[in-house]
């Protein structure tokens, strides 16, 4: 594990486009079939809505580009790892509780993350 330290954050609501469903209109003029994408699209839409801060924190040091664990941060902030690119811009999609856990943390005066590879 590489501890590395946080210097900077930002915080971006995603964009939502307009979720159409004609599920509902086919219904109702009696055309039915099979919906074989259902469960990706609503796997994309409940992810969509229940992660819809896109946050960027920007890492001390030199960081090898990959998928990481930044252990130090709470557990919700950390759940789903974070994308680190060649700049040592590290980004996660979060939760409401997520932002809220990782703003409490930073406000504690924490700094200092370490790095740990996903598989």
């Amino acid at each position: 594990m590489t501890p590395t330290e946080i210097t900077g954050l930002i915080v971006r609501r995603k964009r939502r486009g307009l979720p159409v469903d004609f599920g509902a209109f086919f219904l109702f003029f009696g055309i039915s079939g099979i919906d074989s994408g259902r469960a990706e699209r609503l796997q994309r839409r409940f992810e969509r809505e229940y992660y819809p801060h896109l946050v960027t924190l920007k890492l001390a040091g030199n960081v090898a580009p990959g998928r990481y664990h930044l252990r130090g941060l709470p557990a919700e902030a950390n759940r789903r790892g974070w994308i680190v690119q060649a700049n040592g811009a590290a980004t996660a999609d979060l939760s409401e509780e997520g932002l809220h856990d990782l703003n409490t943390w930073r406000a504690s005066g924490a700094r200092q993350v370490h790095l740990e590879p996903l598989g």
